[in-house]
């Protein structure tokens, strides 16, 4: 089978660094899906014996609370799940690439999500997803179909404005983010505008990149759709995957936003 090559080929823990060990790790298997009343999704694995408390957190919390909050889909879960662990260089990704399936993502759109990530994460992050996903498709006998590119330069929106002085001090990086990032990649039909956003967010607050969170708040929530709640959520299910102190700077960041355009924050969920 061939794939195309995709550019060359916390559970609580205050203070933890982005692993939050394993909502699902190592070969655990995922935990079923179940009503946030129902009981605990699977036994606690070997990989919980050193901390039982974590295990079960993991399955009353994790999986048995926040995937099942109906603020957003499980498909938009697995969708920012994908792209933060790929992000944080998880293992874990070999997991949730197969989960996304079940959750109704396509192997095109786990194809464009390993690509978007790679510009806010690095190449070496897209090499290593790309090989992941590659071996999950063979094993389901999966294969990527035909994948659309970016209208023509002459039919696609100008570039976002920067507010930044970084492309004075390094131009061709500027040019490429016209050109390739948001001139070819934001415009990918493969994924909607909304997706991106979520991604981007759930990326940034992982990667504790202030300023261009900040960026990518208001360009979420004035351009592409995403509605207040599920920026707020966005930053909730992150917290799971990438540790305490990176959602609070993302809360103190969406908090600003919020006030910005006059959302009521009493009436979040």
């Amino acid at each position: 089978m061939k794939l195309p090559m995709l550019f060359g080929v916390v559970v609580i823990v205050l203070g933890a660094g982005p692993g939050l060990l394993g909502c699902a790790g190592g070969n655990e298997p995922p935990a079923a899906e179940v009503e946030p009343s129902a009981a605990a999704p699977s036994p606690i694995s070997d990989l919980y014996a050193g901390s039982p408390y974590l295990g079960e957190l993991r399955n009353t919390v994790v999986y048995g609370e926040i995937w099942e909050r109906p603020q957003l889909s499980k498909r938009d879960r697995s969708l920012i799940t994908v792209a933060v662990l790929q992000a944080l260089v998880r293992e874990e990704l070999s997991l949730h690439i197969p989960r996304g399936l079940d959750n109704g993502l396509t192997p095109e759109e786990i194809s464009e999500i390993i690509l978007h990530v790679t510009f806010y994460a690095g190449w070496p992050t897209g090499v290593q997803a790309s090989v992941m996903a590659a071996g999950v498709f063979e094993e389901r006998g999966l294969s990527i179909g035909p994948l659309s590119r970016a209208p023509a330069a002459a039919q696609r929106p100008p570039a976002p404005a920067s507010a930044t002085g970084a492309y004075a001090a390094v131009p061709r990086l500027g040019e490429l983010r016209n050109s390739v990032l948001y001139g070819d990649v934001w415009e990918r039909p493969q994924l909607s505008k909304r997706d991106r956003s979520l991604i981007t967010v759930a990326v940034l607050q992982a990667m504790y990149r202030t300023s261009e969170l900040r960026t990518h708040i208001g360009r979420a929530l004035d351009q592409n759709g995403v509605t207040p709640q599920e920026v707020s959520e966005v930053i909730l299910h992150v917290t799971f995957y990438a540790g305490w102190p990176a959602a609070v700077n993302a809360g103190r960041l969406a908090a600003e936003a919020f006030e910005e355009r006059g959302v009521e924050l009493s009436e979040l969920e």
